[in-house]
């Protein structure tokens, strides 16, 4: 199956795009559904669909609203092809045009390579799709500096909202809400460029689009309250590197009795910051050897049979400070000093 790029210069080229297109015969429906695709015929879920004799949309399919290839209940999102498409055209009656653009509808972490690959080949012309850092922009210029967040919508149908809230668990309810994932109210997540008549510039309306989402940060109140412990851990571990077995055997046996420490009747269970606080603040913690280990078993360089481990590499203060620098990514997460 061939990909296609268009990179369209106006709606007027969309409109004869579709026209031009003989619609799908499909065996049990005909041309009823009027399938147009963009490109290759085998993918017919890519296409464009005609919404009304000013608006058009180009959809890859899959996504909410499509009532014709969806992973989703059918009764979500039903006529909604409009909002949810990746790409909708506009011609308005004053000769102007507007496109918005939608990336894909979910959590931040999550990623749909196909909705960014589709955006990228049919951006229009006048505008630019990059991706860099786990992150999606639009650019009018082309250039990275000027690229503008294409943020992942949060936005659901109501009839996926209510029965998110009637079948999820406790659990991924509070995971949503935490998170501002799968709400009812629109996040304004789409970027939305217009032109006026007898302009090929696109310009970004700056009302639409939501900003870079921050990190989680680290929580420097809760940190500083564990700031000499972390020290003395620090220091302590330090000096007992060089006399650790980093093998593999002798880690998976300290890991094994950390687990039996905190969880004893429990073979599966999620770490709990709080038993890291515990440790790293009792000098004569029992499983304070074996959090060392846990961090120490992480610095490997390398792969295969004989791995190198930074802990026991510490030749320079340059050494010393990547070392410093890998403790604090691992205490931050495994302590539980970071905030969203």
């Amino acid at each position: 199956m061939t990909l296609t790029w268009t990179n369209y210069t106006s709606f007027e080229s969309v409109v004869a795009h579709y026209e031009d297109i003989k619609p799908i015969r499909e065996r049990t429906l005909g041309t009823s559904r009027d399938i147009r695709p963009i490109g290759d015929r085998n993918r017919k879920h890519e296409r464009i669909v005609k919404l009304s004799r000013n608006c058009y949309a180009l959809s890859d399919g899959y996504h909410r609203g499509d009532g014709a290839f969806t992973y989703f209940s059918p009764t979500w999102g039903r006529g909604l092809m409009e909002y949810y498409a990746p790409i909708v055209w506009r011609k308005h009656k004053d000769g102007s045009e507007s496109v918005r653009i939608i990336n894909m509808t979910g959590p931040d972490n999550g990623s749909d390579p196909t909705r960014y690959s589709f955006i990228y080949r049919h951006t229009p012309r006048g505008l630019h799709f990059i991706k860099g850092n786990a992150r999606q922009y639009i650019s009018e210029s082309g250039l990275y500096e000027d690229k503008i967040f294409l943020a992942k919508g949060k936005t659901v149908p109501a009839e996926e909202y209510r029965d998110r809230q009637k079948y999820s668990s406790e659990a991924a309810r509070k995971y949503e809400v935490a998170h501002g994932w799968a709400q009812r109210k629109d996040d304004n997540a789409a970027l939305m460029f217009t032109r006026d008549g007898g302009n090929w510039n696109w310009v970004h309306d700056t009302t639409t689009g939501k900003g870079v989402p921050k990190g989680p940060q680290v929580n420097k109140e809760l940190k500083a309250q564990y700031k000499d412990a972390l020290k003395k851990f620090f220091q302590w571990g330090m000096v007992m590197s060089p006399l650790i077995p980093l093998q593999q055997d002798y880690i998976m046996e300290r890991i094994d009795e950390i687990r039996k420490h905190f969880h004893p009747h429990v073979t599966f269970e999620s770490w709990k910051p709080e038993w890291s606080r515990e440790v790293i603040s009792d000098a004569d913690h029992p499983m304070r050897l074996q959090l060392w280990i846990m961090f120490a078993s992480q610095t490997h360089d390398g792969w295969g049979y004989s791995p190198t481990y930074a802990v026991k590499e510490v030749q320079t203060k340059d050494d010393l400070r990547r070392v410093r620098a890998r403790f604090n990514s691992f205490i931050n997460t495994n302590a539980g000093f970071m905030k969203q």
